[in-house]
Order: C-alpha cells, then structure tokens, then sequence
C-alpha cells in the first residue's frame, strides 16, 4: 500500500508528531517498502510563488527526512479535491500497489490494523473504503461548508452521495489508475 498523509506548509508540528509516533523513519521506512510493500509519503505541492520561502522550508525538511511526495500542484484549501487526484494520479504512476490510501496529517494511524484491514479486501476490485457518510446537501449561503453548485445534487434537501469522510480512506489500484486515466 502506498499512505499518502496530506499536509500544509504550515504543519510542520503534525508532522512532526507523525514521525515520531507511526511513521517509521529513514532506514526502518526503507525496510518497510522494501520488505512489506507500505510505502508512506507527507504528500504536499508547491507554494503559488514557486521557490519561495515556503517551498525551501519544505525542501529543507525533505533533505533531512526524505519523506516527501511533491506534486505538480499549486496549495490552497480550495484546491484540496484537485490535490488528492493529483496525489492517486501521481502515487499509481510511482509505485505498484494494491491500495492507495490517503490520510490527513493530524490522524495517527495503526499501520498493522490498517494493513490487516485492506488485506480483507485484496481480491475485490474497485474497493473504495474508509468511514462512509451521507448527508444532505447545504445549499444555504452562509452555513459552513455551503455547497455553491448544490444543484449538481438535486433539490434541496436531497443527499450527497454515500463517501467517504475526508481524514482517512484507501482506494484499490484500479481506482486509482481509473482517476489518473481520466483526470481532466
């Protein structure tokens, strides 16, 4: 499996916290690949002055930890949907595996558990798992996390679609190749 931990420029301290809990650390992290096939990445764009302080602050924590997966994408909280397909459209291109998951960085994660749990699901095809929800659609301007184009959902009132909430979800590698294959 192939964890992508989304992350922002200024989460240094998340990260941190990550590499010293769960995320095994340079040699340990390249015995994992190597040994067990779980490749774990902080996934994170470019600053939209490319270069600047913020990307060499990143590329400063890359040289000393070499736990980076940069993306050929401009950050931004709007911009977070088109991250992540970035990120599986990258991930499937780099590395072959079974699943693709991707995670925030302020969840700590149990990577026996999470591996057990998508060994369950190995000779499924297109698995899309992780803590599914519905809900309805906030078409009311103003409310947090109002949805302008509510309309692509129906009326008012009506639900999004069963999907998985944002902090934690894996996806098999023919959803991951199917995002990367149709991506525009």
């Amino acid at each position: 499996m192939v964890i992508g931990i989304n992350t922002a420029f200024n989460s240094r301290k998340r990260r941190d916290s990550v590499r010293a809990t769960w995320m095994p650390q340079v040699e340990e992290r390249k015995k994992l690949e190597d040994e067990k096939g779980i490749v774990i990445r902080f996934v994170i764009g470019h600053s939209s002055t490319s270069g600047g302080i913020l990307d060499r602050a990143i590329e400063a924590e890359e040289n000393l930890h070499g736990d980076f997966l940069r993306l050929n994408h401009v950050e931004g909280y709007l911009e977070l949907s088109a991250k992540t397909k970035t990120y599986f459209s990258t991930a499937v291109a780099l590395w072959d595996a079974d699943f693709y998951v991707k995670v925030d960085d302020d969840v700590h994660v149990n990577l026996a558990t999470l591996g057990l749990s998508l060994s369950m699901h190995r000779m499924k095809p297109r698995v899309y798992i992780g803590c599914m929800k519905s809900g309805p659609v906030l078409a009311q301007k103003g409310v947090k996390y109002h949805e302008p184009e509510y309309w692509k959902f129906g009326e008012v009132g009506n639900k999004y679609f069963r999907h998985a909430t944002g902090q934690l979800y894996a996806i098999s590698q023919d959803l991951a190749t199917y995002i990367s294959t149709n991506q525009k």
